[in-house]
């Protein structure tokens, strides 16, 4: 055997005339000219040394060795067909570990909502949730995290993205805090007023420092009263807040979800804050990867363009 390549045209010309015993039907059958069909064989004796199949009184017949070579050829074949099929993807049987960046505010406000679809419908799948450094694109490139949430900048190159929702800013303080009265009226207090107390602030560390300051980016102009307390987790906010007459500034869902949690009220931010969009973000190494796929439509679902809790439990103010 000649080392000369040997392509799916012609191991589908070898099939069809072992079948037919025609090379005029061989040909017909896979759209070839029959002077095509004949530059085919040719090649295929000159792999093969061997005539392979040659005219008699009833057509083409095989020789010893095409007969030889005909359930390879069928196999060889079967092979390809197999490795061309779209892989049918069923996350019932997924056995595989999901590794998802997002800070303890993305766990709480948007993973909790997918997880009782994603353990249900992939009863052996597991979920790695890992914290979001500086190292998140090497991290999503590299195969140490499969997506991520996270309010990012434009993206690097080979960098996809989906915008799960556009998060607005509020401020909330404990029910019985002197400012608690213009929550009722879904107003927000004169700035002079909220500057009368301390802040508590959010400050997302990594490596020991401030990766950004919440009040830094939800105003167009900081508020200007005296920080108190600097946490570095939104999960420590509501029990602090509840036992003093600090404000926080924070993502107006998670606010809401904290008034669920804790003796809390949010009211308007005292001037026009700046939003952000909350995104879903991965590396193009993954971007077809079914159970990639398949993991990003359950945010979707779940996340995307859904109402706040706050919305949801008719609070009217923007």
């Amino acid at each position: 055997m000649k080392n000369t390549p040997l392509d799916t045209e012609l191991l589908l010309l070898f099939k069809a005339l072992h079948e037919t015993r025609s090379l005029t039907l061989a040909a017909g059958r896979l759209g070839m000219s029959q002077a095509a069909a004949s530059r085919a064989l040719s090649k295929l004796r000159d792999i093969f040394n061997d005539n392979l199949f040659i005219k008699s009184g009833y057509g083409m017949l095989a020789t010893p060795r095409a007969e030889t070579l005909f359930p390879l050829v069928l196999n060889s074949l079967a092979s390809l067909e197999q490795l061309m099929t779209p892989e049918k993807f069923d996350p019932a049987l997924l056995a595989r570990v999901f590794r998802v960046g997002a800070s303890d505010n993305g766990v709480f406000t948007i993973i909790s909502r997918v997880l009782n679809d994603l353990f249900s419908q992939a009863p052996h799948a597991q979920l790695d949730i890992a914290p979001i450094n500086d190292d998140l694109y090497t991290c999503l490139k590299d195969g140490r995290m499969d997506l991520a949430i996270h309010p990012v900048l434009p993206l690097p190159p080979d960098f996809h993205e989906y915008l799960l929702f556009e998060a607005r800013y509020a401020c909330i303080v404990r029910k019985c805090h002197p400012l608690a009265h213009y929550a009722e009226k879904g107003q927000a207090p004169p700035l002079d007023e909220i500057n009368r107390y301390r802040r508590m602030q959010i400050s997302v560390q990594q490596a020991g420092k401030p990766r950004y300051v919440i009040d830094d980016v939800a105003f167009l102009s900081p508020p200007t009263q005296e920080v108190a307390v600097w946490v570095p987790y939104f999960l420590a906010a509501p029990l602090i807040l509840a036992e003093t007459d600090l404000i926080l500034t924070l993502p107006r869902h998670t606010a809401a979800r904290f008034i669920e949690m804790a003796p809390l009220v949010m009211f308007p931010c005292p001037e026009p804050p700046n939003t952000f969009f909350t995104r879903l973000v991965w590396h193009h190494r993954v971007h077809h990867d079914p159970a990639i796929q398949w993991l990003r439509s359950l945010f979707v679902k779940h996340v995307a363009d859904r109402p706040s809790r706050d919305q949801r439990s008719g609070v009217g103010w923007r």
